[in-house]
């Protein structure tokens, strides 16, 4: 039932290094078109959960090899997304063009390459996400002078809380017999209620194209101390407030780990919100305001909305209590956003 109801899910969570979906290194047909592309060359595995990256040296390419889900047309307009971003001035991976297309078959699935920019991450602190919000509200500000086409991605970061619902009997039916999933399946329903209160829909807030996954990991410094954005994967025409929220549900996450949500640095908020208005040239309207905080719960109810469709969906609900946490004081205390 599952895989008639929910396809593109199911094809998702098969997306992980075990699975022959996302393929490894030594996977014949990527070893085939590395041969081609770099005869000789040391393939080095950048790691990755939506595609394998593979640096290719001394090419100083990497070749990125997608999910077979994942089409010709998408790819191509995230390129011409990334175009664009380049000749604004911001420093992105540029597709290559190899046998006259920047986009080539790898056995069933398409696959690019870009030129490999050296970077380093920052130091998960205070200090670095007010730096990544202010890199954030340059990206938003480029980002809503595009007046392109792009598909939507088959598998996105964000959800509205009518799709978790959906979602959610799935994840009971995975986890019964575990006594311990199944309370932290009753916390997240009784979350989602909570949520459904203070949602405010799509149509009430500034749309955009925005990233999906802005993280110290994919927003870093090249050699020389520029910005450099990494993985475009996630991008698609959403509420903006949604990448702020994303980025502060992680912050969170990284920065308290396991520890309580009331006690972290809530007062450090506005700071970050007004880094990224002085970059973005543009201030956050009265009703994201309100957004930001259901939205930043939405983040962890929809990773454990979404753990029914894992192979293990007991362990990984299990998994997602700490995160849970977030969600749970947050949707009690939304004011802790103001600071």
């Amino acid at each position: 039932m599952n895989a008639k109801l929910y396809p593109r899910l199911l094809e998702w969570w098969k997306d992980d290094p075990s699975d022959p979906d996302r393929p490894e290194l030594d996977n014949p047909d990527v070893q085939r078109l590395i041969a081609e592309i770099a005869p000789g060359a040391q393939a080095t595995d950048l790691g990755g959960v939506m595609s394998l990256n593979v640096r290719l040296e001394p090419a100083g390419v990497v070749l990125r090899v997608h999910q077979p889900f994942v089409s010709r047309q998408r790819i191509l307009a995230v390129q011409q997304v990334r175009h664009h971003l380049d000749q604004m001035g911001l420093v992105v991976p540029i597709a290559l063009t190899w046998r006259n297309s920047t986009v080539v078959r790898c056995g069933s699935r398409w696959a690019e390459m870009e030129r490999y920019i050296p970077h380093r991450r920052a130091e998960p602190e205070h200090d670095s996400y007010c730096w990544l919000f202010g890199t954030l509200g340059t990206l938003h500000r480029v980002l809503a002078t595009l007046g392109i086409t792009v598909p939507r991605p088959l598998v996105a970061t964000y959800a509205p809380p009518g799709s978790l619902h959906r979602w959610l009997p799935i994840a009971e039916a995975a986890i019964r017999g575990s006594s311990e999933a199944s309370d932290i399946t009753r916390l997240l329903r009784s979350l989602l209620r909570r949520l459904d209160a203070q949602w405010l829909p799509a149509s009430r807030l500034p749309q955009q194209f925005v990233h999906g996954d802005v993280r110290l990991s994919n927003v870093c410094k090249t050699l020389e101390g520029k910005v450099v954005y990494l993985d475009f994967g996630f991008l698609a025409h959403r509420p903006r407030i949604h990448d702020l929220a994303y980025s502060l549900a992680f912050m969170v996450l990284a920065l308290g780990g396991h520890q309580a949500p009331e006690s972290f640095a809530w007062q450090s908020v506005p700071r970050l919100i007004e880094a990224y208005e002085a970059s973005a040239n543009a201030h956050l309207t009265a009703e994201e305001r309100r957004a930001l905080a259901p939205y930043t719960a939405a983040v962890p109810l929809y990773a454990a909305a979404l753990d029914g469709f894992s192979n293990d969906p007991a362990g990984q609900i299990r998994s997602r209590l700490p995160f849970l946490r977030l969600s749970e004081w947050l949707l009690v205390h939304p004011e802790a956003m103001m600071g």
